[in-house]
Formats: structure tokens, sequence, C-alpha cells
């Protein structure tokens, strides 16, 4: 969580920074746009003498999203949001994640013109706690995943399109994607597609790498819009091809959409499903024990409750 807090601190002192000028304050109320979301979402079941059976169980999300946007109205954008969420469902004592999500987003834009611009961005995923393959389990030998393992950074260059502030895309002929995997066990495995520990000929055991570079190109598209009164949806899919693999008619894809239902100014509730391919993550596809190929996940998430927006425009 120390982590967190200086990668959260940061970000919104380089948001403060980046729309300082000599009159800081005018600045301030002529350019930016800052707002965001934070909901909790509950779910409980009880059964005695229930004829049809049943399980208790409860369940919460939290879900926390803030933008910062800054356009001078002439050259320069610059794009930030950041997405934290969090899930425990608790049934008959034991606990199982429902939702683990970390992720930063910051673009730069050089506008070239009203709709296109030459554009730099950063893509930071990552989740917050451990992941493991058994309910309930808190066995290290259970362990698939935890905080920076895997961890995905991208940085690159391309240009922007946007036609109207409901549709962007970000397109990048050169994008680099680094995978870290901070964990010797999962990176001895070869979990997420980083090189994988080996014995060598003479007996000498060579640990597996907690690193992978990759290049490629990378498209980013995002589009919202309001399908009914009180009801918003949200549409991002995210592709990758990577250069460097022999295999780079692969294409990792990384989508969601969103759907938001607004009952009044603090209860609402939304559907949220995701699809993601990474021809590198593999499964055991045989069920005999061995990771020997990749799968297209899916995950889907319904909740209704409290929901606070928050938000500061500039002033006319």
């Amino acid at each position: 969580m120390r982590k967190i807090s200086i990668l959260l601190i940061s970000f919104f002192t380089a948001s403060h920074a980046f729309g300082q000028t000599d009159s800081a304050t005018a600045a301030q109320d002529t350019a930016w746009k800052v707002g965001g979301n934070f909901g909790l979402q509950f779910a409980q079941s009880s059964y005695q003498n229930w004829q049809a059976g049943g399980i208790n169980s409860v369940a919460g999300n939290a879900i926390f999203s803030v933008f910062a946007n800054y356009d001078d109205g002439g050259k320069w954008g610059w794009a930030n949001s950041l997405d934290i969420a969090y899930g425990l469902n608790l049934q008959e004592d034991v606990f199982n994640k429902t939702d683990d999500r970390f992720e930063l987003i910051s673009r730069v834009d050089r506008h070239l013109t009203k709709k296109w611009s030459f554009s730099g961005e950063l893509n930071f995923r990552t989740q917050l706690t451990d992941g493991y393959s058994e309910p309930g389990s808190t066995d290290a030998d259970d362990r698939i995943s935890r905080f920076m393992a895997p961890g995905y950074l991208l940085v690159g260059l391309g240009f922007t399109y946007s036609p109207s502030d409901n549709f962007t895309v970000y397109i990048s002929p050169a994008t680099s994607k680094m995978t870290f995997v901070q964990d010797q066990t999962l990176a001895n495995e070869g979990a997420f597609g980083v090189e994988a520990g080996d014995t060598l000929a003479n007996g000498t055991y060579v640990e597996g790498k907690q690193f992978r570079y990759e290049i490629g190109g990378y498209v980013n598209m995002t589009y919202r819009r309001e399908l009914l009164k009180n009801v918003d949806m949200q549409f991002r899919l995210d592709l990758f091809s990577n250069y460097l693999d022999e295999q780079y008619k692969y294409i990792d894809v990384n989508s969601e959409f969103k759907l938001f239902m607004k009952v009044n100014d603090y209860i609402s509730a939304n559907i949220s499903l995701n699809v993601v391919y990474d021809h590198d993550i593999l499964f055991d596809t045989d069920n005999d024990g061995v990771m020997d190929g990749p799968r297209t996940q899916f995950r889907q998430i319904l909740g209704v409750g409290f929901a606070y927006n928050f938000g500061y425009e500039p002033k006319e």
C-alpha cells in the first residue's frame, strides 16, 4: 500500500504542476477538468431451514475512479485517469476475491488539427493483493498472482483521433510493453510470459526472469454515450501486437464494457463485462496439471449500491 500511496501522490502532484503558469489560479480556472466517482456495492443472502438449499454469503465491492484533464484551448492537452477497484465475497467463512484492479493512464497531446493530435501515452496496470488458484486459500503454493506480479507498463508515441467528446482512438506504431513479475516463484514458472527458470547441462539452476520487454503496435479506443436518461454506456478496447515475437500474428486483447444506471444522486447500479486474451498467459487447457496454452478470459460484475460523483470544471 505504501507503493500505491506514492503513485497516487505523484499523480496528483504532477497534474497540479502541469497547469501552473505565472497566473496559476487563472490557468487552473480555465484549463482543468477534474472529477470522479466513488462507489460501494453490497449483496447478502441468508438461509435457515430453507428446503431449496443455499449458502449464506456476503459480498462487497469498492470502486474509485478519478480523472484530471488539461486543455489550454490551443496546442496542448493532457488526459489522466486512475481506476481502483476491490471486491470480496464471504461464503460460509471462506473469503474469495471478486475484483482487484489498479490502472493509471496518462496521455499528452500536441494538437495538430481540430480532430488529430500527436500523442505520447503511458498505461500502468497491476493488482493490489494476492490471488490464489483455490477458493479461500492463503497457501503460497496456491498463489497465482500478487501486486506487481503481474504489472504492466506501456509507453508509446502515436496519434490520437478524437472527432467528438464521446469517441477517441489512439494509434501507436511503436509502443514499449514491459511485464513485471516481482515474485520469484511465479517467475521460475514462466508466469505471464517471462522466461522460466531452467536447469543447465552442468546441473546449475538458473532462476526465471522477472521482467519481459516487448515493442509493437498498440491501439486504444474509447467510446461513451447516454443510451437513455440516467443510463450511460462506456466501451474501451486495447489491442497490442509484439514485433519481437515470431508469433506476432497473435494480438493481445483487453476490452471492457460498462453500463451505468442512476437511480438518484446516491444510489446507482452498474454492469461490467471484461474480455481479455493474452497469448503469453497460459492455462491448464487439458486439466492435466500442465500449463500448456492460452485461453480467452471473461469477467462479469453486476452491482447495486451507494455512489458519489464529484468534479471540478473550468469557469466560463
